[in-house]
């Protein structure tokens, strides 16, 4: 969990979600634009909070240590002061979010939930900018999701469906569920991630202790079976 403990006292996170395009200015001042459709993984710049103390923090070094750029890490911004970025805004409780599940008939940039809540059809299931995960992967919701009267709703999202399944998936949205697809279990949306790059750190001497003071910020990237 030390890419949480990182995560958790940030000074700051940088987030890239972009499509991968491509542009082109022709000499008559034309713009081109051209898409490799990906996975659009999500990147996380983490910039480490500098001076915190050695002797309080050798476990979370050695946490980094140990899966270092080769093994996949966690981070679940629900649980930090991050919880802004996933914050669900829709109108279901806690226990309504785990009731629903996604539906083998989700496809491309269109999830199907069902077993959805009897709630007001006026209801708002999602906001545009709610992260929902579907097992392994998360997705930012593209327009609002009101509950109806059907028995499903379809939910349009930023990314096409990367896994597929052949049965029903508890929905994950914002602080609120319990994530599959793990070798163990979190608590609201979380990303798999490899770090790409991990900066090296200086300790800066004090009184019977040291700071410890990184040299760059730690590039974590969503990690795509």
């Amino acid at each position: 969990m030390s890419l949480q403990t990182i995560l958790s006292i940030c000074e700051a996170v940088g987030i890239n979600d972009q499509r991968f395009v491509g542009q082109t200015l022709s000499r008559n001042q034309k713009i081109v634009t051209s898409e490799v459709l990906t996975v659009v993984p999500f990147v996380f710049d983490l910039k480490p909070m500098n001076f915190l103390l050695y002797s309080q923090n050798r476990g979370t070094l050695n946490g980094l240590r140990v899966p270092d750029r080769a093994l996949e890490q966690y981070l679940t911004f629900g649980t930090t002061g991050w919880l802004n970025y996933v914050k669900y805004q829709g109108d279901m409780t806690s226990a309504q979010i785990s009731a629903c599940q996604w539906q083998t008939s989700s496809a491309l940039k269109s999830l199907v939930l069902g077993s959805l809540p009897s709630i007001s059809s006026a209801a708002f299931l999602f906001r545009v900018g709610d992260f929902v995960q579907f097992g392994r992967y998360t997705y930012i919701v593209t327009a609002d999701v009101l509950r109806g009267a059907s028995p499903t709703v379809v939910v349009p999202v930023h990314r096409n469906l990367i896994a597929p399944t052949l049965s029903t998936i508890p929905l994950v949205a914002g602080q609120f569920g319990t994530t599959t697809g793990f070798t163990s279990t979190y608590t609201g949306i979380t990303f798999p991630v490899i770090l790409r790059e991990y900066p090296t750190y200086t300790l800066v001497p004090m009184t019977n202790d040291s700071f410890i003071q990184w040299n760059g910020t730690f590039k974590a990237f969503e990690s795509v079976l």
